[in-house]
């Protein structure tokens, strides 16, 4: 029996050594997750507007371009069950916060809690971004362990990352995502179109719980004397004709409700917007850098006549 226990202990060993090693990678590594809560911690009494949202607005809305201080906390994947979140982490702490910008998405506005986008990136908000995210139960072991939260080939394709960049940030020092420099090929849109469209579609079309969560924002934000742009980003003629017709329909009409219920909403429409066109985007559903420098200089001037 010794010799038996003695064989396991030798066999798990090596193991236990990388789950540990793995843990400290990633709870030592800057990311997203890490760079984002101490720029709140640091810089938060100072920011004017607050930009929330998936990697939607995280590519789409450089705060470079707003006249007013501005931090865009969006991040990939990033449900509005986190944006609720983090709003009512940071929103006491926020004491010069003048507007808060909620995109109002196709991808998000459905989505269920505890699904695909949040198995393993519910572990980095608790740890990263000292959240208390109530779909962890204290019993579950990737609470203690960043390192089990995420499967192999992901933690290989990090490691592979910080080799060559020193860092698993990738945003600007105002949380504006990095790396999309170049417009669509104008010959893949059509098969990307129905690639990301098939991907977003999530068989369910009730919004009600998300809106309700939006709602206890504006409602804490009009306590607060904050401003609030309910905006509908851009995306691709090609992507937005696969989408479900009436989902979106529901989405852009509820924010428009919003906005005429509430004296401090408004509303901002850019789904099928004119001014951008196909070389503004980076894939079918994604601004590039030069949309997104169109897309934050038209919500500059929506802020500026609000």
């Amino acid at each position: 029996m010794k010799k038996l226990l003695k064989y396991i202990g030798l066999f798990l060993l090596p193991i236990l050594a990388l789950v540990i090693t793995i843990d400290i990678f990633y709870r030592m590594v800057p990311t997203n997750y890490s760079f984002k809560h101490q720029k709140m911690l640091k810089e938060g009494r100072s920011v004017e507007v607050l930009i929330f949202g998936d990697s939607h607005a995280m590519y789409g809305i450089n705060p470079s371009y707003l006249d007013k201080h501005a931090f865009n906390l969006a991040n990939l994947s990033q449900t509005i069950y986190f944006d609720e979140l983090l709003f009512e982490k940071y929103i006491d702490q926020l004491t010069n916060l003048k507007y808060v910008i909620i995109p109002m998405e196709y991808t998000t506005m459905s989505q269920a809690d505890n699904t695909q986008e949040d198995v393993w990136r519910k572990y980095f908000y608790e740890e990263q971004m000292d959240l208390d995210v109530p779909l962890i139960s204290w019993n579950d072991p990737k609470k203690y362990s960043l390192a089990l939260s995420q499967k192999l080939v992901r933690t290989v394709k990090a490691l592979n990352i910080f080799r060559q960049t020193n860092t698993l940030v990738n945003c600007d020092k105002n949380g504006w995502g990095l790396g999309y420099n170049s417009p669509i090929d104008s010959r893949e849109i059509d098969r990307l179109a129905n690639i990301i469209s098939r991907k977003h579609d999530d068989g369910k079309t009730d919004i009600s719980q998300n809106l309700e969560r939006i709602e206890s924002m504006i409602a804490i934000c009009k306590s607060k004397n904050i401003q609030v742009l309910l905006v509908n980003l851009p995306v691709t003629q090609q992507y937005y004709k696969l989408l479900k017709q009436d989902e979106v329909s529901e989405i852009l009409n509820k924010s428009e409700e919003l906005a005429v219920a509430n004296e401090h909403v408004k509303s901002l429409n850019l789904v099928q917007d004119v001014r951008f066109h196909l070389e503004d985007f980076q894939d079918a559903d994604h601004l590039n850098k030069f949309g997104a420098k169109k897309c934050t200089l038209i919500i500059n001037q929506f802020i500026t006549d609000f």
